[in-house]
């Protein structure tokens, strides 16, 4: 009987170590792998006119913590995370700003942006698919709005399976995107004038 019970626990201990790790409260990693900045700095002219703050970004989704989804072969595997996606967000957009040569400033500002994030996610089915979406609005120093909009970003594909490095890849090459498609917007640029 002693041997039925230490093989059972034996078995039960090998299944557990096998299972795959499941991705919550995961560290939100920047690991973009496209260079998605396409974008000649003769078309930011109007930014670089002037000073220009950006909010903290508002999380506007109803799931705060799911950043992704593994559902190949009927799986429901979520991934979560434990960092502010709204803060996060923000660090994100100044420091490609910085990449065009828009440097925020936090005082004296006569442009603040503000930032709300209505999508942020994953999903994993046979590919990965990531999509960001932003909404943005210009406020000029009297507070009217200027222009008001939503930017996308999307990226789509293949992986090692359930691979938290690819949702950050994913993830990372989304947002980019989105921020490059708002820099791109032409009347958006023409807020600015």
């Amino acid at each position: 009987m002693k041997i039925i019970v230490h093989g059972v626990l034996i078995v039960a201990l090998m299944i557990s170590g096998c299972a795959p790790q499941l991705h919550t409260n995961v560290p939100l990693v920047w690991k973009p792998t496209n260079d998605t900045y396409s974008i000649t700095t003769e078309n930011l002219t109007p930014l670089y006119a002037h000073k220009i703050k950006v909010d903290s970004f508002v999380d506007n989704r109803s799931t705060k913590s799911e950043i992704g989804k593994y559902i190949e072969d009927a799986a429901n595997k979520s991934v979560t995370t434990k960092d502010d996606i709204a803060a996060w967000s923000t660090d994100r957009f100044k420091m490609i700003l910085a990449q065009y040569g828009v440097r925020p400033v936090e005082n004296n500002a006569d442009v603040v942006l503000k930032g709300e994030v209505l999508h942020f996610y994953v999903t994993e089915d046979k590919t990965y698919k990531g999509s960001i979406a932003l909404k943005i609005t210009v406020l000029g120093n009297s507070g009217a709005v200027l222009w008001q909009g939503v930017t996308t970003g999307s990226t789509n594909r293949f992986g090692r399976s359930y691979s938290l490095e690819n949702y950050y890849e994913v993830l990372s090459d989304s947002y980019s995107e989105a921020i490059n498609n708002l820099l791109k917007n032409t009347s958006f640029i023409q807020a600015f004038k």
